[in-house]
């Protein structure tokens, strides 16, 4: 469909591309600050189960959807020349690979390749010679051993530990909640279910990021395993896609509210709090954080190759206002910042909001630095070091957000001699 307006012709989406009886819609994805950019996505059902296929422009999207209406249109029409028989022959043997795990194509394309290695007539006699001169080949997998294996052996490549968190903290829930299974059960259905289902602290259901970032470690898994030859396909091959929609400009605090939240802040979490909000440290980078690293002599945070998401080393200013927050909990080298686990930060920062009056914002606390140091500083790069991130997603995400003055009273929120967070009518030397 089209609509008219100022004079233009203008699409309307989604837009509906027809074949015969089959049709393909098309959407418009907004993506970048404010929905800036678009691309188009593609329902693609080819494979059984609904896949959104990106595309930079709409013509080579419209093509592309022709050709899948037509080529389901088809496939409608063999589909709807089956007889009763040819049906039930078809449902049945869903019916028997369905604990499998593979799909009807799949089952097909096995068959087939066997029988031109053997003759389709030698197919079983082939498999039971082999099973009796390889018995481990009938074992049953726990997906607990198969997860463990696979950590070890992202482990022994020597990948970041933030990758290593990933994986002991997505795949580990999922083995959690999937206790005794067996690896070669897992299918499909059963992961789409479970992602699906996925629930937050609060019972609240995740993000479509998050559920990508879970599918992500999973696929990974999967593959691993798969290319060891303990499973045939990957069963997260199939699992729906999320579509991830921008989310506008980024949401930070206000000075105002960074001093009610210091306020109320237990005294255990106050120096990783402030260094959330004055150094902009990732949660991850706090939690692997010792006094060790925090130098007040050089005024700087190192963040080391071990300890930075993005396994490269930087340096983070240790600004005057933070030097006031960090000095009275000053710890031995070997002491961690945050003794807990990243999990209990989180849960603390919740809980410190809601005491203080003040809605809690997803990675509020960095949002607030790199937005409020770009603002200050003028200097994208600078902030982009600072902050260990690109200049191009700083400028794109960051750039334009808060004033200079504002920047300065965010930067100026120092304690008080009473425990209390203020902002000086005046900065301190």
């Amino acid at each position: 469909m089209v609509e008219k307006q100022a004079g233009k012709t203008r699409e309307k989406f989604p837009i509906v591309i027809t074949a015969g009886a089959a049709s393909v819609k098309i959407y418009r994805v907004k993506t970048g600050t404010g929905g800036a950019y678009q691309s188009f996505a593609v329902a693609d059902y080819g494979s059984g189960k609904r896949r959104l296929r990106k595309f930079s422009d709409l013509k080579t999207a419209k093509a592309e959807a022709q050709r899948i209406a037509i080529a389901l249109g088809n496939l409608d029409g063999k589909v709807a020349s089956l007889d009763y028989r040819d049906a039930a022959s078809l449902v049945r043997l869903q019916e028997k690979i369905l604990p499998l795990g593979i799909s009807i194509e799949s089952a097909a394309d096995l068959v087939a390749e066997s029988a031109g290695l053997v003759g389709v007539h030698r197919i079983v006699e082939a498999c039971r010679e082999f099973a009796a001169r390889h018995p481990a080949a009938r074992e049953k997998i726990s997906l607990a051993k198969a997860a463990d294996d696979y950590y070890a052996a992202r482990a022994n490549q020597r990948r970041s530990p933030r990758h290593l968190e990933d994986i002991a903290s997505r795949l580990g829930r999922f083995v959690h909640e999937h206790p005794g299974r067996n690896l070669r059960d897992l299918t499909s259905p059963t992961i789409q279910s479970w992602l699906d289902g996925l629930r937050g602290t609060t019972g609240a259901s995740l993000s479509p990021m998050s559920r990508k970032n879970f599918a992500k470690i999973l696929y990974g898994f999967f593959e691993h395993r798969r290319q060891r030859g303990e499973i045939y396909e990957n069963p997260v091959r199939d699992v729906e896609r999320e579509l991830i929609k921008s989310k506008g400009d980024v949401v930070f605090y206000t000075p105002e509210e960074v001093v009610k939240i210091l306020a109320a802040a237990p005294v255990e979490l106050a120096p990783a709090l402030a260094i959330a909000f004055f150094a902009g440290l990732r949660t991850a980078e706090l939690c692997r954080l010792t006094w060790g690293d925090v130098s007040f002599e050089q005024a700087h945070i190192s963040i080391g190759r071990d300890k930075s998401k993005t396994a490269s080393r930087r340096l983070v200013p240790i600004l005057p206002n933070l030097r006031e927050w960090l000095l009275p909990h000053r710890g031995d080298a070997t002491t961690p910042v945050w003794p807990q686990p990243s999990w209990d930060f989180h849960r603390t920062v919740t809980e410190t909001c809601t005491a203080a009056g003040v809605r809690r914002i997803n990675n509020g606390t960095r949002h607030s630095f790199v937005t409020y140091r770009v603002a200050e500083t003028g200097d994208v790069a600078r902030a982009a070091l600072e902050a260990g991130n690109s200049p191009q997603m700083i400028f794109k995400h960051y750039r334009g957000l808060a004033t200079q003055e504002t920047a300065e009273k965010f930067f100026n929120v120092r304690p008080h001699a009473a425990g209390q967070a203020v902002i000086p009518f005046k900065a301190r030397p």
